[in-house]
């Protein structure tokens, strides 16, 4: 059991004795340490736990030789001790010294072969550790690490013949497992295009992408294959919300076509985009198919856009042109009143048109206005009869109100018009105070 103890460093064996209350006090040399421990009263305690501890080792798969102390410095000691006692001519003592540096030299050697010995199963154990179980290069290989692992732990060494056929096959299966994940690394390069091509987000799968490719030229294969293996998920997910996009959208573009038309537009090349998606989507190319839809949902857009821009123009030209119809009006009402003359009809169809135009309905303002208007135009005529009545002549020259130029006309309907502006404007206002009393006075 005292290559339990022969295994640790002196520190370790030192906290060791610590722990179990084991006096070393004085006490510097390795044999020295491991001495008073192996006497101690509770060297039962501390070889279980020491063998515990190996145990927990070997299962965990902590390097195997690690451990191992190299008591170089003991072997130095001895051969200096046996020189100089040879040279006293103490021979006995000379030849104590030199066997015992034989014995740990010897004993040093085999700790150096098991430490390497167990670095180079350590290390095909990594080259398999990423490598698929299935493939038979890793069966083979893993058979032949299990075979070193079990006669390292008994205590005995492999030749190295053996040796150099684990290190080849555990080489043979990570080379295999490399050129696996690379094809992976294509594969999945490949599906990211596609899923592109479809236009699906594909930024969270080319970050995983990125980093599988990374562990790969670190060679960490495992990551690298959990990396490609996440993107290769996140690709397909977004295809899936891709291609279910395009699907869904046949419907609502189909709405926006059918909106557009409701208000005028001419949908022709949209419905023969939205024809050429439905198709497309058919066959499987929902790429091309989600471009059509694009391009059709666009002109439904636009023939919408342009049937309301319409719209609203010919509605602010029917309100101008009703509001030019209630302006005319006024000053023949105005003018009506002031002779006294009955206007009721007039007055009240242009409260109306006005009233209906506020509201926002300007169909029914231009009706009212366009009645307003014919009511005047009976009203004008009883104008005219009591202007002639009453003396009005029109006049015979003017100025323009707005550029002031003299080239004006004057009509019977009290209407005047400037030839060089083209500003109209009415030539006769209703009656003032001083008109309407000098009508009462003068007979």
């Amino acid at each position: 059991m005292e290559y339990h103890l022969e295994r640790l460093r002196p520190r370790q064996l030192r906290e060791l004795g610590e722990r179990h209350r084991v006096s070393l006090l004085g006490l510097k040399r390795k044999s020295d340490l491991v001495a008073a421990i192996a006497a101690a009263p509770g060297s039962p305690e501390i070889f279980m736990e020491l063998e515990a501890q190996d145990t927990a080792e070997r299962d965990s798969g902590l390097v195997l030789g690690r451990d191992a102390d190299v008591d170089y410095e003991r072997v130095e000691e001895l051969l200096e001790q046996a020189r100089k006692r040879f040279q006293e001519r103490q021979f006995e003592a000379a030849l104590t010294a030199a066997q015992e540096a034989s014995r740990i030299a010897d004993r040093t050697t085999e700790q150096l072969r098991r430490a390497s010995w167990s670095y180079a199963v350590l290390a095909a154990q990594g080259l398999l550790e990423p490598c698929n179980a299935e493939d038979p290069e890793t069966a083979t290989a893993r058979a032949l690490l299990d075979r070193a692992r079990d006669v390292f732990f008994q205590g005995q060494l492999l030749d190295d013949a053996f040796l150099q056929d684990l290190v080849r096959a555990a080489e043979v299966a990570h080379a295999r497992e490399a050129d696996r994940v690379r094809d992976l690394l294509a594969l999945t390069r490949d599906s990211i295009r596609e899923a592109a091509n479809l236009g699906a987000p594909i930024a969270l799968a080319e970050d995983a992408w990125k980093r599988g490719g990374d562990f790969l030229d670190r060679d960490r294969l495992a990551a690298a294959r959990e990396s490609f293996v996440e993107a290769a998920q996140r690709v397909e997910d977004a295809r899936t919300r891709r291609i279910r996009e395009v699907e869904e959208s046949i419907g609502f573009v189909a709405d926006h076509i059918g909106l557009a038309r409701n208000v005028g537009a001419d949908m022709r090349e949209a419905e023969d985009l939205h024809q050429a998606a439905q198709t497309a989507i058919a066959a499987g190319e929902h790429g091309h198919a989600g471009d059509l839809l694009k391009r059709a949902e666009r002109l439904a857009m636009k023939g919408q856009q342009r049937q309301i821009e319409r719209a609203m123009q010919l509605r602010q030209a029917q309100v101008e042109k009703a509001q030019a119809i209630i302006g005319a009006c006024e000053p023949v009402l105005k003018e009506a009143e002031s002779y006294d003359l009955s206007a009721t009809e007039v007055r009240v169809l242009l409260r109306q048109a006005r009233d209906v135009l506020t509201k926002g309905d300007y169909v029914a303002g231009l009706t009212f206005a366009r009645n307003a208007e014919e009511a005047a135009q009976r009203l004008e005529a009883q104008v005219a009869d009591e202007r002639r009545r009453r003396g009005i002549q029109k006049p015979a020259s003017g100025t323009c109100g707005v550029c002031r130029s003299t080239r004006v006309t004057f009509q019977d309907d009290g209407w005047g018009r400037c030839e060089d502006c083209g500003t109209t404007f009415r030539w006769r206002g209703p009656f003032g105070v001083w008109e309407r009393l000098k009508a009462i006075l003068v007979p």
